[in-house]
């Protein structure tokens, strides 16, 4: 029975060991716990961080315009933070979104006009738009704060809903900031597309409203 007793302490003995050395075991180089917004290889953090740091009087160079940053939005939906940027240059107004859930994303947006949706709307499980049929993705409401020209009020609680096309390339969103929902196109981008050039001139003078 001693015996038995023996081999039953060592057996417990090892598992234990097994245990310690499997918890013990250290991770691959590189593969320490990151949070979302820090899934980013250490290459494209040169493109990153001038996005994160993106203001208003900054200007955006892409596919050769440069478009200057008129405008800021801030959004807060229950701790989860975005920022909506208003960009414009003489002939060309879009929105830049740029947020951290799982990675970095950055998309560039244009806005349509309501006639544009063919088939659904805002909230709506599908919508069709310009023959692309987009799937609602998320929807809910958030708080702002604005800065420079946007259009909107200085802060105040809006409304979206998010759509994306089953490839993920097109994107379709919705945003009510008093009474009516207002629609746009989108396209992600990866944040080496983009190059922004701090603001030290600031927006030129006489900048127009976002048109929201």
């Amino acid at each position: 029975m001693g015996w038995v007793i023996a081999l039953l302490v060592v057996a417990a003995a090892v598992a234990a060991a097994v245990v310690i050395v499997r918890t013990r075991t250290p991770k691959p180089a590189g593969s320490a716990s990151r949070g979302p917004g820090d899934v980013i290889a250490e290459s494209d953090l040169a493109s990153v961080e001038p996005l994160r740091r993106l203001q208003v009087g900054d200007v955006v160079g892409y596919e050769g315009a440069m478009l200057f940053v008129r405008g800021r939005l801030d959004f807060d939906e229950e701790g989860y933070r975005w920022t909506e940027h208003f960009l414009d240059d003489d002939t060309t107004r879009r929105w830049l979104t740029v947020e951290e859930d799982e990675g970095f994303e950055v998309s560039l947006w244009r806005s349509i006009a309501a006639g544009d949706v063919e088939q659904g709307g805002a909230g709506d499980r599908d919508v069709i738009v310009g023959g692309v049929a987009y799937r609602l993705q998320e929807k809910g409401s958030a708080s702002f704060r604005a800065s420079g020209a946007t259009g909107t009020a200085p802060q105040g609680t809006a409304e979206y809903a998010d759509y994306a096309s089953a490839d993920g390339t097109h994107l379709l969103g919705f945003e009510k900031f008093g009474s009516t929902w207002e629609a746009s196109l989108g396209q992600p981008l990866q944040p080496w597309e983009l190059t922004v050039y701090p603001g030290s001139d600031g927006p030129a003078a006489g900048a127009g409203p976002a048109g929201r």
